[in-house]
């Protein structure tokens, strides 16, 4: 166990008042708003969206191959 497990106990005055500094070390701790953490599940959304785009791409492609197919004259 260290000072950093229990706030305000070993790191505290004699008297048991907390550091003058300890509020600003909270903060200063906390994780800041506008940080971006990818979470495991936002990362495979984002793995499925990119798979279902290259999907549509490929369907897209496939179908103009086979409009250009069926356009084209059969020799025979």
């Amino acid at each position: 166990m260290t000072e950093n497990d229990n706030p305000g106990t070993a790191a505290s005055d004699p008297d048991g008042a907390p550091p003058a500094h300890s509020e600003a070390v909270r903060k200063a701790r906390q994780p800041k708003a506008h940080e971006h953490i990818v979470s495991p599940g936002a990362e495979s959304t984002r793995e499925l969206r990119e798979m279902a785009r290259r999907r549509r791409e490929a369907e897209e492609k496939l179908q103009q191959h086979l409009q250009a197919a069926k356009e084209k004259p059969a020799d025979g």
